[in-house]
């Protein structure tokens, strides 16, 4: 091949580099109207009611949690399939994580261990629910509201793989249909992005106001919120969070992406589609999502790879296909094979079946709206050479 490639690459073009300079010339650089402009795009393409950019999609997801008031009486449950963030946002409010077991099919949770998890398990506080749209495709989140019998529950969805991406009935991930708060990643490795970046979507105005006084060091100034009689210079400081902003050359950025969002939507499925055509060549290879779909955005394109049966460790042709032009990477390890989870649960894996046999086979290839196809089937012939 004439260049290496990344299993992800970020999408930058002149039309995204004239917003950005723009707006290094106006008169804001930073909590100014083209965040709230981004804001206001991002929750009008969504179907949502409002929307609040942080300066990253944890931040994003720590925030919800506290936005809800999550606490130490609370239970987190959630994939193991999924970056550290998801589970993060729970724990940094005290919650007690729980780890649901995955659908092999999807590498989303599994909705009916979800329910059972969520019914045997007692606690005094109420059940946190955060769905991780795995790869871009969308949890049911329909069937997942119609399991929850307390009213208390709390839903949050981690989207961060899933702008674009659409739930069974045709409405866009991040609608908050049946969930209280969606969040998403603009990282560069996402499907759209800000350089980092990310955003919390809500119907609920309470839970608006909440992340916004959450983003801004926990500085109150709306009179019908203050303590004391308003005055032009006075603000309260009601709790201790942060400074988590988005600046103006971010959301310049992202509006700019967001305008070519469903093409490269179109693009990805594509690029998905010869991939599953080509890699039903290959013994002991398929694709986890076998099956297009024009309701979802791949993020991800995830094969599984029975290195028992080929007779290589995932490490060897992971290096083999390295040394031929060729980046992959693996999405997830396992949030209970890491120290910081083993530390407070032991060796949990024999609870995991269908995660743990995932794991040993997955290894995400190249998926981005620059390649084209004459890439794939150059992966693709790649990776039978490195096979044989």
């Amino acid at each position: 091949m004439d260049a290496f490639i990344p299993y992800v690459k970020h999408s930058i073009n002149e039309d995204d580099i004239a917003a950005v300079v723009e707006a290094m010339r106006s008169p804001f650089i930073t909590r100014g109207p083209k965040t709230e402009e981004f804001e206001a795009a991002v929750a009008h393409y969504c179907g949502a009611r409002f929307a609040v950019s942080f300066n990253s999609c944890t931040t994003g997801l720590i925030a919800a949690a506290h936005a809800a008031d999550v606490s130490k009486y609370d239970r987190f449950l959630t994939t193991p399939n999924t970056f550290v963030a998801t589970v993060a946002a729970g724990i940094h409010c005290g919650a007690t994580p729980v780890l649901v077991d995955i659908d092999p099919n999807t590498g989303n949770i599994d909705l009916a261990q979800l329910k059972y998890s969520a019914e045997v398990q007692s606690s005094r506080g109420r059940n946190v629910y955060a769905p991780v749209h795995f790869a871009g495709v969308p949890v049911d989140m329909e069937e997942l509201e119609q399991g929850i019998t307390d009213p208390e529950s709390i839903v949050i969805e981690d989207a961060a793989h899933a702008i674009g991406s659409e739930y069974q009935d045709g409405q866009k991930v991040g609608c908050c249909e049946w969930s209280d708060m969606t969040v998403f990643s603009f990282h560069p490795a996402k499907n759209i992005t800000t350089g980092e970046g990310g955003m919390v979507l809500t119907n609920d105005e309470a839970l608006y106001h909440r992340l916004k006084r959450f983003r801004n060091n926990g500085v109150e100034r709306e009179p019908q919120y203050l303590d004391r009689e308003p005055q032009p210079w006075y603000y309260e400081v009601k709790e201790i969070t942060g400074n988590y902003h988005l600046n103006e050359m971010q959301a310049a950025l992202g509006l700019s992406q967001l305008k070519r969002l469903d093409q490269s939507k179109d693009k990805r499925q594509e690029l998905l589609q010869v991939y599953r055509q080509r890699i039903r060549e290959i013994d002991h290879v398929r694709l986890l999502h076998d099956k297009g779909s024009d309701q979802v955005m791949f993020h991800l394109c995830v094969a599984l790879f029975d290195f028992d049966a080929i007779g290589k460790t995932r490490g060897e042709v992971m290096e083999a296909l390295k040394e031929r032009g060729i980046g992959t990477q693996v999405h997830y390890i396992p949030i209970y094979c890491h120290p910081f989870f083993m530390k407070m649960a032991g060796d949990v894996s024999a609870y995991f079946p269908n995660m743990e046999a995932y794991y040993r086979q997955a290894l995400s290839l190249p998926l981005y709206s620059q390649l084209n196809e004459k890439d794939i089937h150059n992966i693709v012939e790649t990776i039978k050479e490195v096979l044989a």
